[in-house]
């Protein structure tokens, strides 16, 4: 079974106009990147997966029209990031599983913590406390882990670098995440992007804690940065604790399965230590649904 534990909300119900289409560099260092997409372009690119984890992420509430990623200017006005993640799961309810997210400092975060679960079935939520701008061990960011631990719903947190000059990289470190998970033992906690450039951290939290796992998305197309990543896990022992993820739109899945692949072929022609194929299908076929004991 192949799980995607990373995938981002399209920024459009239907086709993109030309008038909207964005792109980007610098999420890539330099390859150019589309940002808005369609539902029809999220399900195209999904055909060969079999479940999908998608989300928003909440703005600042001081700053509410200020989305990453762009704003999601081709859904109905009233919809919030919440609404799109769980209006693109209708169209394949099977294989889509809506994630919420929310931003702590936000004074009716437990009105939409509530909606989201009761109402519209999200399984977890995403949290970038770097683009969000909020220290990932305040106090009101303590009491959301306690009702996520609570309902057991799991965490994707955005880890490692932001080319977005307002996003504070201290937020995103992995040593955040140890204290967190020492709070809260038995909450399900996903380090995205193997918190890139600061693999080591992450897997020093991934090895420590029983409950906090790290997805692989964002990774292939830096290949010095991914094969050095990827061996330092397997040489600590915790590949098998690596989840598949593509961070679409950035990435798709079949390029993201065609980069871990290509593993072999780069330490070959770099004389460099292999990273074993069983390791590689592990984190392809992996099952993060069993694994995070979700419904």
């Amino acid at each position: 079974m192949i799980v995607d534990v990373h995938t981002h909300i399209p920024t459009h119900e239907n086709e993109v106009p030309d008038s909207e289409i964005k792109l980007d560099t610098s999420m890539k260092s330099g390859i150019t990147t589309k940002l808005t997409n369609s539902v029809r372009d999220y399900l195209e690119s999904f055909k060969n997966v079999d479940k999908t984890f998608v989300f928003g992420i909440a703005p600042r509430p001081w700053k509410p029209k200020d989305l990453v990623l762009g704003n999601s200017v081709g859904w109905p006005k009233n919809f919030n990031h919440n609404d799109i993640a769980y209006k693109l799961s209708t169209y394949n309810p099977e294989k889509i599983i809506p994630f919420m997210s929310l931003h702590p400092l936000d004074p009716k975060i437990n009105d939409e913590y509530d909606r989201c679960v009761e109402d519209l079935g999200c399984k977890g939520i995403k949290l970038g406390p770097n683009y969000q701008d909020f220290p990932p061990d305040c106090e009101n960011a303590f009491k959301l882990y306690s009702r996520l631990e609570h309902d057991s719903l799991p965490i994707v947190f955005h880890q490692g670098t932001s080319p977005l000059s307002h996003a504070p990289l201290m937020y995103a470190s992995p040593q955040y995440i140890d204290k967190i998970a020492m709070a809260f033992p038995k909450l399900k906690i996903i380090l995205a992007h193997l918190a890139h450039p600061w693999q080591v951290d992450a897997l020093a939290v991934v090895r420590k804690h029983e409950n906090v796992w790290a997805d692989v998305s964002a990774q292939f197309y830096r290949p010095w940065s991914f094969w050095n990543g990827m061996r330092l896990f397997y040489e600590w022992g915790v590949t098998e604790k690596i989840f598949f993820g593509s961070d679409w739109p950035i990435t798709t899945p079949n390029e993201t399965i065609e980069g871990l692949l290509s593993l072999e072929k780069f330490a070959i022609d770099h004389h460099l230590p292999k990273i074993p194929d069983s390791e590689i299908q592990g984190i392809i076929n992996r099952n993060a649904i069993e694994l995070l004991k979700m419904s």
